[in-house]
């Protein structure tokens, strides 16, 4: 980590689930937690249940130049949706000027192919030195973030990921960037199902293929998995935005009736894995719109509409500790129905419940270690 922020720690245990202990506190007493990561996993029998466990955990930045890097990289990495709008007004700002109006010309002409060519379809164009850049690591530590992997991963196999809940803007993502990622789940290469209309808009489309994203379409996701690749999705869709309330004790997922990634999983032997997000619904502050719009809206136009701001009533998220926990996978089981068959309904229906189950124990699990008082609750609709 070439920025020095982020701490490891493998084969602790969860301590905050007898005692309380603020997240993080194991990372906190181990100063040179790095260097006895390392050698614990070098000198570990990969077969030790103690090794499984690893937690990344994040420092805040040195004050002066790198707080003011943090907050211009977070806060245009926040607003990237409106990238391509903002070029297009800069440059039309500047169209006075005839060199200008050339320019823009080429640069139009120039981008035709990469915004038609269907990337998001397909494998998508994941740009692997940006992802991977320690530059995330600013905006990651911004927050605080403490990521949690309760299981090692065989690279052998391909995963579906199921992260809950969906959030506002997603700011989990940002979390598995910066090399993260590979640190915890070294040989698991995979894409993440993103909205289609986000790669309908100039530069955001780039961005999104860049950082691993495809469309959430089931045509593309199928294509994934045969590639050898693991998928990411949020089951819960764009109804979660609208249901994450910075003022409610509630945490709401949507995932009773979503049960199509699960047979996803089946249909392709892929292992389910669960991932719990908390503390995002606590980075944003919102005006409730009366629900028959946002139906309205979600239903007709399919946007979600949410009135919401962050720091100085900018996207820029409010610094609230956010903790992911990845769960120890689940087995789809083999795929024993056939080229072209389908699993039964009732098989689906069972592995959807052993899935949601695992997902309501990681939410009780870890919601005292990650900031949540006894109060807060889970509610699956």
């Amino acid at each position: 980590n070439a920025l020095g922020l982020h701490r490891v720690v493998l084969g602790s245990k969860n301590e905050h689930d007898s005692d309380g202990a603020p997240a993080g506190a194991a990372a906190a007493a181990a100063k040179s937690s790095m260097k006895k990561a390392a050698s614990e996993s070098n000198n570990s029998n990969n077969n030790n249940g103690d090794v499984d466990r690893m937690e990344v955990s994040f420092k805040p930045v040195p004050a002066g130049f790198w707080t003011v890097v943090q907050f211009l990289w977070g806060f245009a990495l926040v607003h990237y949706i409106f990238s391509g709008f903002v070029a297009a007004g800069v440059l039309y700002a500047l169209s006075g000027i005839w060199a200008v109006r050339i320019i823009t010309v080429i640069v139009v002409v120039a981008y035709q192919p990469s915004f038609w060519d269907r990337s998001e379809l397909g494998l998508g164009r994941p740009w692997e030195a940006l992802r991977a850049h320690p530059l995330w690591n600013l905006t990651q530590s911004y927050f605080p973030a403490l990521l949690i992997r309760e299981k090692v991963l065989d690279p052998s196999r391909t995963y579906v990921f199921g992260w809950h809940p969906h959030g506002i803007l997603i700011l989990s993502r940002i979390h598995i960037y910066g090399g993260i990622w590979e640190m915890m789940f070294p040989g698991v290469p995979f894409r993440v199902l993103g909205a289609s209309p986000m790669f309908k808009l100039p530069g955001c489309r780039e961005i999104c293929l860049w950082m691993g994203a495809v469309d959430a379409g089931r045509k593309t996701a199928v294509r994934v998995l045969k590639a050898g690749l693991s998928v990411m999705v949020y089951p819960g869709g764009s109804r979660e935005i609208f249901s994450t309330d910075p003022n409610s004790t509630e945490t709401k997922i949507y995932l009773s009736k979503r049960r199509g990634f699960v047979k996803l999983a089946m249909q392709h032997g892929s292992d389910l894995v669960p991932v719990f997000i908390f503390g995002e619904k606590r980075c944003y502050r919102r005006l409730n719109v009366p629900t028959s719009v946002q139906e309205w809206m979600l239903r007709v136009l399919k946007i979600p509409v949410i009135i919401f701001w962050g720091r100085g009533f900018t996207w820029y998220p409010l610094a609230a500790q956010q903790t992911m926990v990845f769960g120890a996978p689940i087995p789809a089981g083999p795929k024993t129905w056939g080229e072209g068959g389908e699993p039964s309904e009732e098989e689906v229906i069972a592995l959807h419940a052993k899935y949601t189950a695992a997902v309501c124990l990681l939410f009780e699990t870890h919601k005292a270690a990650a900031g949540y008082g006894p109060e807060e609750t889970l509610k699956v609709v």
